[in-house]
């Protein structure tokens, strides 16, 4: 008899696709510094763009041709689009590139924190730099080394958890024989 207590959307990849998805909506602070210039700034361009267009000609009666495309040039240079579209752009590529290598990033405000660290400290058990723990180090404070691994891993057979895995591997690379627990 099974009971199923929670509906099939609620698992481990449901959960991190919604951290993903909800990591791409937090808006870091360099896309909302740009939102907020671009909401000053391309109006003041706007309305700079139209002043060349309409008043030469109106004021001294220049040829419109030649001021209208004269604005409208303006217009295409003063105008911050390119910025505007690139910065979520370039967030949520670095959000997508990271998930697809297995680091899951929690917004633009952390990659961004992210790409400003230049000193790591990884540990020396390889949890962090290959994603799996390894044992490095012995020392045993009574007995030799291979006695108490032998032992550790006597204990640790048949274990599923990382570190006990990582105990039994290591005991397999020197030749220790596994006895009962």
């Amino acid at each position: 008899q099974v009971r199923v207590t929670k509906p099939a959307s609620d698992n481990t990849i449901a959960r991190i696709i919604r951290l993903v998805e909800e990591a791409q909506d937090a808006k870091a602070p360099t896309a909302r510094f740009i939102e907020r210039f671009s909401a000053i700034y391309t109006p003041i361009a706007v309305a700079v763009a139209a002043l060349v267009a309409v008043a030469p000609p109106l004021v001294a009666g220049a040829d419109w041709d030649t001021w209208i495309y004269r604005g409208l040039a303006l217009l295409l240079v003063a105008c911050p689009c390119a910025l505007v579209l690139s910065t979520p752009a370039a967030i949520a590529s670095g959000l997508a590139v990271g998930t697809r290598r297995g680091l899951l990033v929690k917004g633009g405000g952390a990659l961004e924190a992210i790409g400003r660290i230049r000193t790591v400290a990884f540990d020396k058990t390889g949890t962090l730099t290959e994603g799996r723990p390894r044992v490095t180090d012995l020392l045993a404070l009574n007995g030799s080394e291979r006695t108490m691994l032998g032992l550790a891993a006597a204990v640790e057979n048949g274990s599923s958890h990382p570190l006990g895995r990582a105990i039994l591997e290591r005991a397999e690379a020197d030749g220790i024989p596994l006895r009962p627990a």
